[in-house]
This record gives structure tokens, C-alpha cells and sequence, in this order.
């Protein structure tokens, strides 16, 4: 047994080492925050042109109501008691009287070619896109050249048909261009009279379709001086500003030029569409200016179609609305930078890691608390709080990635911020620098982006349904969205978010 000095000696000494070794286990951990980086713009989504597209209808009773005008084309064409002198010495009269006119729209499309003229050539060099329509009507008639005849008495009346045929389309002005292209008469029981080498049938023929030509050419005059432009300036000047859908969030269309299809429909009633080039998008923040401008020239050629709407929208105000709500919906796209708040993400994140371990041998930490916020750059810092063997925090810093299979987030290239790193391997415990607290916290880093998704979704069914004006209104559904792309600046960090669904703008078209 030791002399109780020497054990006393030898217990003073473990007692010391005992305490030493406790006090070397107990390290505070606190580097700097990360130096914030130089502000980074976020780069522009690509610009996906889309069209807002609308029906114009124009009423051709007027034009019908003229034509069938006697003053304007007579129902009855009496040269019976009136003999007409042929240049070649051959008298002939002839007898005919007109059912009223018809409107047949062959609804055909087409580019008007250099042989169409309008009356007095008033759009020379004009080329809009036209429609080929005609108007008919039933025609009876007799033909005397002595000493022939045909269609008196029992053979009364010979029967024909009397055609118009015309364009109509619009000037770069959005004005109605109507063009007259021929008048055909066409025989169903036809007279064979042919005196001195003279076809007496055509010389009627001639003399009733230059009569009924030069009545149109006063009806066309007529339907030349309508025009849609200031219902599409309306139609134009509402879409050119901004929707607003909550107090700072606005829709952009940015609308840029105006085409058309070409005139088509059944009877009366014929209808046109014309479509706006947009570049719809979601923007955050104060109102932003007016994008629209002055109505643009109507172009003439086609453009390619993607995002489309629908509209009911009459060429003047008193026409008929028979083709209002038949129009179907077609696709909308829009495009949005949703904003997500870095403390939302860090209350997210401290749920997640807080009370996870970290051990390396017999030393250990406890996660307390977690955040992230943004550096610049397009780069985010993790701050990491925790206690046990050693207490304080550290910072990871990364660059935010978004994974489209799994519409999730996720930081890429996660690795200690430099000051958090020199601290270690200067002052700081080496089992922590070896620990695997970096892959606890890439593992955990992982953020959905349904918040996101979730407010696209609402503020796109906003812009979808609502009253863009008195005159003006929009219908439509939400059918997906997604995530699409990320950015991460000092405040905030933004989740690029597409959305598809299906759009009708309906104009005056309230039932």
C-alpha cells in the first residue's frame, strides 16, 4: 500500500488531467456571416409569343337590303316595248324580272390577287387577306329578235340565275374592303337566238349583268366605309394594361401586333378573327407602366398562334350577336417569377434539422436552430446553430437548384463558407471539421416548391375570370402548373413557374 502522501500525490494530478480533458471538449464556434455578393440581375424567362385572338362579325343585311333596293338594282328589267339596236343593225328586246338576293359565303379564304380592285381603286396596292362570298337570286325572262322569240307564252318564263360575287376583307386601317369580282348570269333554260352573226342571248346576258354590276359597285361603296377600328382600340387599349390581381401582383400581356384570319360564316352573317401577339407575365410590386402604345397598322400576312382567347366583338354596335358564346376556348400560357420569403423557408428548414445529432466518436452537437437567407449572386447561405461538445454556429454556402421531376429545391455544390472553414482548421475541434454535419444538412435542404405552385395556380384563375372593363370580360381554367426554373437574390427567392390553361374573352358578350 502507497504512503497516503504519495497517494494523494498521484490522485491531484488524474483530477487535473480529468478537468483539463473536460475543458477541451467545450469549444465555441462563431465565424462571421459570409460577405454579401454583388447584386446579379435575374436573367428574363425566354420570350414565348402567344395570341389573344377575337371574332369580329359584320351584319350583311344592309348590304343585302341595298341590293335588293329597286332603286338601287331594279326587280324588273323591261326593254319589251323598247326594241335596243345592236351596232350591227339587229333590234331586239328582252323581259326580265329578279327574285330577291341571297347571301352564299363560300367561306374560302384567300390572298387577293392584282386583278381585284375595289370601286375606283380607292386601296390600290392593298393586299389584305379576303373572302370570296357571293350573292344569288332567281331570274326569269324572255328574249324577241324578229322573227325569233323564246320564253312567250307557254314556254314563259325562262328561268336563270343571277350571281354576284365579291371579296371582302380590311385595310391595314381596319376598315371593310369590299370588292366586286363578277356578275354571272347562268341559264337553266336557255334562249338560242342568233341573228346576222349576232348571239342575241349574250348581248341580254351582257346587258343585265353590267346593269346589276353597276348597282353592286353602289352597295360596295356603301359596305367600304364601315370599320372595326374603334372597337379594336377598345379591345387593344384594355389588354395593353395591366391586370391587377391582388394588391401588388399585376398580369402583363405585352401585346404587340394585330393580324387576321380571313372572313368566313353562313348566310347574313360572316365573321372575321383577329389575333394580338403577347408575351404574357406575372410581375410583383408597385403598378407598372401601361406597355400597350397606339393600335399598330393590321398586318396583312399571318403570324404563328399560341396562346389564344376567344371574343365576340361586332364591327359596329347595332349587328346581331347570333355567334356569342359558341366560340371555344383554346390554350393560355403565362409565365411568373413567385416570390418566396426567405424567413417561410427558414422556419421550414429549422423544423426539419432541429434536434438532429452529429457524432464523431464520443464527441457530438445538437442542431438548434436553422436559416437561410439569400448572399447574391444567385447564391444562398445556410446558417447552422447547435450546442453539445462544441456550441455556436456555421455557415454553408450554395447555389439553389430546381429538380422538374419532383418540383422540388434543392443546394447544389453545398460546402462550408471559407471564414467557417479556416475557423475549424485553425481553433476549431477537427472531429466537427470531419463530421458529417454537411451531408445532415444537404439531405435536409430539399424544399418543395407547391407554395409557389399553389399561389401561380390562384393568381392565374384571378386573370382568368374577371371583368377586364365594362365590355370586356375573361373566362377560362387552370389545366397545369410547374416549376420551371430558379433565382435567388438578397431578399428573396424566386421560383420561375409556368402555367397552361384554356382563356375566352368575350366582348360585349354579357347574357
Amino acid at each position: 500500500m502507497f504512503p497516503r502522501s504519495i497517494a494523494n500525490f498521484l490522485i491531484v494530478p488524474s483530477l487535473l488531467l480529468s478537468l483539463t480533458g473536460c475543458l477541451a471538449r467545450e469549444y465555441v464556434v462563431r465565424p462571421p456571416a459570409p460577405m454579401l455578393l454583388p447584386a446579379t440581375p435575374n436573367p428574363l424567362s425566354p420570350a414565348t409569343e402567344s395570341t389573344v385572338s377575337f371574332p369580329l362579325q359584320v351584319d350583311l343585311s344592309p348590304f343585302l337590303q341595298a341590293a335588293n333596293d329597286d332603286s338601287v338594282i331594279p326587280k324588273k328589267f323591261d326593254h319589251w316595248r323598247n326594241s335596243i339596236k345592236h351596232p350591227k343593225g339587229v333590234e331586239y328586246k328582252y323581259y326580265a324580272e329578279r327574285d330577291d338576293f341571297a347571301v352564299a359565303p363560300s367561306g374560302t379564304h384567300q390572298a387577293v390577287g392584282t386583278n381585284f380592285r375595289t370601286v375606283g381603286d380607292w386601296w390600290k396596292g392593298i393586299e389584305p387577306l379576303s373572302s370570296s362570298l357571293s350573292i344569288s337570286t332567281a331570274l326569269r325572262y324572255k328574249i324577241g329578235a324578229h322573227p325569233l322569240q323564246c320564253g312567250e307564252g307557254t314556254e314563259w318564263p325562262k328561268r336563270a340565275t343571277l350571281n354576284g360575287n365579291f371579296t371582302v376583307g380590311m385595310t391595314p386601317n381596319y376598315g371593310l374592303s369590299a370588292s366586286i369580282t363578277g356578275v354571272t348570269l347562268n341559264a337553266i333554260d336557255p334562249c338560242k337566238i342568233s341573228v346576222n352573226d349576232t348571239d342575241v342571248f349574250q348581248e341580254v346576258k351582257n346587258q343585265l349583268t353590267e346593269r346589276v354590276r353597276g348597282g353592286l359597285s353602289n352597295v360596295v361603296a356603301r359596305m367600304n366605309t364601315l370599320t372595326a377600328r374603334s372597337r379594336v382600340e377598345e379591345v387593344w387599349h384594355t389588354l395593353g394594361n395591366p391586370i391587377q390581381l391582388e394588391p401588388d401582383a399585376w398580369l402583363l400581356l405585352n401585346i404587340g401586333t394585330v393580324w387576321r384570319s380571313g372572313f368566313s360564316g353562313n348566310g347574313e352573317l360572316i365573321e372575321d378573327t383577329l389575333h394580338i401577339t403577347a408575351k404574357p407575365v406575372l410581375v410583383f410590386g408597385a403598378e407598372p407602366p401601361s406597355a400597350g402604345g397606339p393600335l399598330p397598322q393590321l398586318e396583312t400576312e399571318p403570324a404563328s398562334t399560341g396562346f389564344h382567347g376567344a371574343a365576340d366583338a361586332p364591327l359596329y354596335g347595332t349587328l346581331p350577336r347570333t355567334l356569342a358564346n359558341q366560340l371555344a376556348s383554346t390554350g393560355f400560357r403565362v409565365v411568373a417569377d413567385i416570390p418566396l420569403d426567405y424567413s417561410s423557408l427558414s422556419r421550414s428548414l429549422t423544423t426539419r434539422l432541429q434536434g438532429k445529432r452529429v457524432s464523431v466518436k464520443g464527441d457530438f452537437i445538437h442542431i438548434t436552430d436553422a436559416a437561410i437567407f439569400g448572399r447574391g449572386g444567385n447564391q444562398v447561405v445556410l446558417r447552422i446553430a447547435f450546442n453539445g461538445d462544441a456550441t455556436g454556429h456555421l455557415y454553408f454556402v450554395g447555389k439553389p437548384e430546381m429538380n422538374t421531376l419532383t418540383q422540388s429545391v434543392h443546394i447544389g455544390s453545398l460546402r462550408l463558407d471559407l471564414d467557417s472553414e479556416q475557423l475549424l482548421q485553425k481553433s476549431g475541434p477537427d472531429w466537427l471539421a470531419r463530421s458529417s454535419v454537411r451531408d445532415i444538412v444537404m439531405g435536409e435542404v430539399v424544399v418543395g416548391v407547391t407554395p409557389a405552385i399553389d399561389r401561380m395556380r390562384d393568381l392565374v384563375t384571378k386573370a382568368l375570370n374577371r371583368e377586364l372593363s365594362p365590355t370586356i370580360t375573361t373566362r377560362g381554367t387552370v389545366t397545369s402548373v410547374q416549376g420551371i426554373g430558379l433565382f435567388a437574390d438578397v431578399n428573396t427567392l424566386y421560383v420561375r413557374v409556368t402555367s397552361d390553361g384554356t382563356l375566352t374573352l368575350k366582348v360585349d358578350g354579357k347574357q
